[in-house]
């Protein structure tokens, strides 16, 4: 039985001051569907706007619609731009959805098998007896730890020592690995599931030994032009920083003199093939609508990256794809997409599974300590969510 895992609630509390303006292009006459109400929209961007201290984008599309807001600054420094609806941000492990794209369609061409050991295409990365498949990479069920744990073992309780003094250190992927390797698996690969960055760096050198070009030229050749995203890239890995307009990314710290720490320098090659594509809410909906029309994968391949499982976490995963449930007026709908952390930047992008009602949002602030109530700011969020994938009730 799957598991309802989002209850779409939010505590209304009206609209913020300096929303920025919202745009809805008209559908065409022709097409059946709902018509957006893009004033529960606005009125629920206004509601995450409120708790938060950064900015937040947002996109929302019905068919041909589409409706896209922005609210807050791009910084917080005193008289900071507004945020527009097109800026850039770091999507984190939204690249693991193009990851797993590149990775489905080698397996189509016949260059590697899902169900074969990784140590056949990197053979002695992993120090164990039992090697995970890329199929089990690919759905974090392969017991590699994860190396971001490993280096900054404080982040999750919202320490940031480790972070302020590593976040600009450069590595090679394959000593990424190997911090993670020194430790003993999570698990016997295909016994349970743990979310594992270090299981997309080893997938991003596979793609990498596999086609015998970088990352980031089959990212751009294989999803970012067939898909148009023409505000998308995957950094060099020895650079930092964000090109183009764009919020910064900050990371709260817990000290009152300064509670929020810029966290733009971070190294693209720690986030790399787990998360370091810098992209845009509207791109990222391209992305997904080429996912799940035809342009990247095959149905069959779709298929296969959509066979949700149970994580035992209240979250189901497939391979480089996430599902989440939303109480919609009809029932229960469930939806795919993902989830990305980047370093301050934090977006969430949904998608029904014909392609027609897509969401992504995307904010500025990592409010790892809470200066404003997480349980509503949550709330608030899937209530967006909610209110663009929902169908209209009868």
């Amino acid at each position: 039985m799957r598991r309802r895992i989002i209850t779409a609630a939010a505590t209304a509390v009206g609209l913020v001051a300096g929303l920025a303006a919202v745009q809805v292009a008209n559908a065409d006459a022709d097409r059946p569907g709902r018509a957006l109400d893009t004033g529960l929209l606005e009125e629920r961007l206004a509601e995450v706007a409120a708790l938060t201290d950064g900015s937040v984008v947002v996109e929302v599309r019905e068919g041909r619609q589409t409706w896209k807001g922005a609210a807050g600054p791009r910084s917080l420094e005193e008289d900071a731009p507004d945020a527009r609806a097109g800026d850039r941000v770091r999507v984190g492990s939204v690249t693991k959805s193009m990851v797993a794209a590149v990775v489905l369609q080698l397996d189509g061409e016949g260059e590697l098998d899902l169900d074969d050991p990784i140590d056949r295409y990197l053979p002695g990365l992993l120090p164990y007896e039992e090697q995970p498949t890329v199929r089990q990479l690919l759905g974090h069920t392969g017991g590699v730890p994860d190396w971001v744990a490993v280096v900054y073992p404080g982040m999750e309780d919202g320490d940031l020592a480790e972070v302020r003094e590593g976040y600009e250190t450069y590595y090679e992927p394959e000593e990424l690995v190997a911090i993670a390797a020194a430790e003993d698996p999570s698990f016997p690969p295909g016994d349970g599931w743990a979310y594992s960055n270090t299981g997309y760096t080893l997938l991003g050198l596979l793609i990498e030994e596999r086609t015998g070009e970088t990352l980031r030229h089959e990212l751009h050749e294989r999803i970012f032009t067939p898909a148009g995203l023409d505000r998308t890239d995957l950094p060099r890995p020895d650079t930092s920083g964000i090109r183009g307009p764009h919020s910064v990314p900050y990371i709260s710290t817990g000290d009152p003199d300064e509670p929020y720490f810029d966290a733009t320098a971070a190294s693209y090659s720690q986030l790399w093939a787990s998360g370091g594509v810098v992209s845009t809410v509207h791109d990222v909906n391209d992305f997904y609508d080429a996912l799940t029309d035809g342009t990247l994968l095959t149905a069959d391949q779709l298929a296969e990256a959509t066979a949700f499982a149970d994580t035992g976490t209240g979250f189901q995963y497939g391979l480089g794809l996430g599902a989440i449930a939303l109480d919609c007026p009809g029932g229960e709908e469930r939806f795919l997409g993902h989830a990305g952390d980047g370093m301050g930047h934090l977006t969430r992008t949904f998608h029904s599974f014909d392609g027609d009602r897509q969401v992504t949002v995307s904010w500025s602030t990592d409010d790892k300590h809470g200066y404003h109530d997480p349980g509503r700011f949550d709330g608030a969020v899937f209530a967006l969510l909610a209110a663009g994938l929902c169908p209209a009730s009868e």
